[in-house]
C-alpha cells in the first residue's frame, strides 16, 4: 500500500500540474502518459475493473494509447463501487435520472480525487465562464450542500461560489422549493449598485422562472417543462436581456470530474461546440459496436478524463453526439432500449460482479 501511495501522490502531482496549464495548451504526449500511469493504477487497485480488462484480454502491459483503455458504461455505477482507494473515500456522490435510491449510481472519491475535480472546475470556469476575471455575484437554481450533499452539480456550483463569487452569492433552492422572491430582489438589488451577476443552475429552474415571470407574478407553479436551446436563449433575452453570447451551457455528469463549457465566451462568433479540456478526450462510437467514429458522425460519447483517477478514467455514455469543430456537440440519450454495445458490456459487468471474488 505505501508503494501504491507514492505512486498515486505523484500522479496526482502530474495530474495537477497538467490541468493547471489552463485550456490552451495541446500536449497530446503528456497526456497518453499521464492516461496510462493513470490506467495501470486502475488495473491493478480495483479488482472488478481488472477481471473486465482481462475478459477482453487487454493488460496495461498490451496498451500504448489512451483510446485503447475499455471504458465502463455509466450504468456500471449502479451495480457496485469503483475505487481506487476503497478505505480512504471522502465523498460519494448519485447519479441523477431517477427517485429511485435503488436505481442510483454512486460514484466515490477520495480526497486526491476531490482536489483533481476542484482543480477541474477552477482552471475550466476560469477560462470558459468568467474569462474577464470580474468577479459577479452567483446565483444558484439548485438546493444549497447542507440540503443536497449527494449532488455533484451542487459541489460543483459551491466551488464556483468560492473561487468566483462575491459574498452577496447565494443558493436559491430552499426545503420549501424556489425561493422566486429572493432572486428577483437580488437582481433587484444587483441592478441598482452596478453589480455584476451570474445566473447558474438547470434549466428547468430557468424555465419556472421565465414562466414565473410570463404570469406577471401570478404565482409560482411548481412544476417545469422542457424547452429547445433556441426557445431557452430567446427567453433569457427577452425576460432577462442577456444576449445569447453570454449564455453558457455546461455538460457535466456524475461518473466525469470535468466539465465540458460551451465556448461561447471563448470563441465569441465562431459556432457553438462543448470545448475539450487539454485533460480530457471525447470519442463518438457506434452504438453497436463501440468501435470510433469519424469526425462528424453521430455515434454515443466516449469519455476519458484524467481527473476521474480515483474511480475509472474511461467512461462509456449512451448519450448521442458528435465531434465538430471547436469540440463536439451532445444530443440526448440514445433511445430507451439503450444500445446494444453498451447493454452487452452492462451484462458482462454484472455477471462479473454475481461471480464474486
Amino acid at each position: 500500500m505505501n508503494d501504491i501511495t507514492q505512486e498515486l501522490k505523484q500522479l496526482d502531482k502530474d495530474i495537477l500540474a497538467f490541468i493547471q496549464k489552463g485550456v490552451a495548451h495541446d500536449d497530446e504526449k503528456g497526456f497518453n502518459d499521464l492516461a496510462m500511469r493513470a490506467f495501470e493504477l486502475q488495473f491493478n487497485s480495483i479488482p472488478l475493473y481488472r477481471r473486465y480488462c482481462q475478459r477482453r484480454e487487454i493488460t496495461p502491459q498490451e496498451v500504448s494509447s489512451w483510446e485503447q483503455i475499455p471504458p465502463l458504461p455509466t450504468d456500471v455505477f449502479k451495480e457496485a463501487v469503483f475505487s481506487l482507494l476503497p478505505d480512504r473515500i471522502a465523498r460519494t456522490f448519485t447519479t441523477s435520472g431517477t427517485s429511485n435510491i435503488k436505481e442510483q449510481g454512486n460514484v466515490s472519491y477520495d480526497e486526491g480525487g476531490l482536489n483533481l475535480m476542484d482543480a477541474t472546475i477552477r482552471t475550466a470556469a476560469s477560462a470558459m465562464l468568467f474569462p474577464d476575471g470580474v468577479r459577479p455575484v452567483i446565483l444558484v437554481l439548485a438546493p444549497p450542500p447542507e440540503i443536497a450533499p449527494q449532488m455533484v452539480m451542487v459541489y460543483g456550483m459551491n466551488r464556483l461560489i468560492e473561487y468566483f463569487g462575491l459574498p452577496q452569492s447565494r443558493f436559491l433552492i430552499e426545503e420549501i422549493g424556489f425561493d422566486i422572491k429572493s432572486l428577483i430582489d437580488s437582481l433587484r438589488t444587483a441592478e441598482k449598485e452596478g453589480v455584476p451577476v451570474a445566473i447558474c443552475g438547470g434549466s428547468f429552474g430557468f424555465v419556472n422562472f421565465f414562466d414565473y415571470c410570463h404570469s406577471n407574478g401570478g404565482g409560482f407553479k411548481g412544476r417545469s417543462r422542457e424547452v429547445g436551446r433556441g426557445e431557452f436563449l430567446n427567453l433569457c433575452e427577452d425576460i432577462m436581456d442577456v444576449q445569447k453570447d453570454r449564455c453558457v451551457n455546461l455538460l457535466g455528469m456524475t461518473e466525469i470530474s470535468s466539465q465540458y463549457y460551451d465556448n461561447t465566451m471563448k470563441n465569441s462568433g465562431q459556432e457553438i461546440a462543448k470545448a475539450i479540456p487539454p485533460w480530457t478526450r471525447v470519442l463518438v462510437v457506434d452504438p453497436d459496436s463501440l468501435a470510433p467514429l469519424p469526425a462528424g458522425e453521430t455515434g454515443l460519447l466516449r469519455h476519458f478524463d484524467l481527473a476521474n483517477r480515483g474511480h475509472i478514467c474511461a467512461i462509456q455514455t449512451d448519450d448521442l453526439g458528435k465531434i465538430v469543430p471547436g469540440g463536439f456537440e451532445v444530443y440526448g440519450r440514445a433511445r430507451d432500449d439503450g444500445s446494444r454495445g453498451c447493454s452487452l458490456s452492462i451484462d458482462e459487468m454484472t455477471r462479473i460482479i454475481e461471480e464474486g471474488p
